[in-house]
């Protein structure tokens, strides 16, 4: 959203491209807004980015393109996490994540709320701060060794 921080950009792309990112936002706003619509009493929607990105520093544009790659602009070195939004019934309204969160949660949190065990041998957590205490109370995390065959 803010080309002059992801190097050379000029003001003929400004024009050409401005509007790009806020129609792909408006695009997937509609798109959430209409799954929220339909959620059901049992029902949960989980919205996540794996990653966040950031422009690529001065020193490092420079680098790129004294190596023939003037295109890359951005990493995810150290960008800002991703995040995961969680919607509704059972879910903890306005509610953070207390716990670090990690993309390998997702998986376990989904087995969480559909009850179903979690591998021992999975990586991630199932992020049970993200629900309701009455939903919580009543659903223990349960385990097995793995889903391996």
């Amino acid at each position: 959203a803010m080309p002059s921080e992801f190097g050379d950009v000029t003001d003929e792309e400004r024009r050409r491209f401005g509007s790009v990112l806020e129609h792909h936002y408006a695009i997937i706003d509609e798109t959430v807004g209409r799954a929220m619509a339909t959620i059901g009493p049992d029902d949960l929607l989980l919205i996540v980015s794996g990653y966040g990105m950031e422009p690529l520093g001065f020193a490092k544009r420079l680098a790129e393109r004294a190596i023939g790659d003037p295109d890359l602009s951005g990493t995810h070195d150290a960008a800002p996490d991703g995040f995961l939004m969680a919607y509704g019934p059972m879910v903890a309204k306005g509610r953070r994540v207390q716990a670090r969160a990690s993309i390998l949660d997702v998986t376990p949190t989904v087995l969480y709320f559909l009850g179903l065990p979690i591998g021992r041998d999975m990586d991630g957590f199932a992020q049970t701060d993200l629900f309701q205490r009455s939903f919580t109370d009543e659903r223990p995390i349960t385990f097995i060794p793995t889903y391996d065959r």
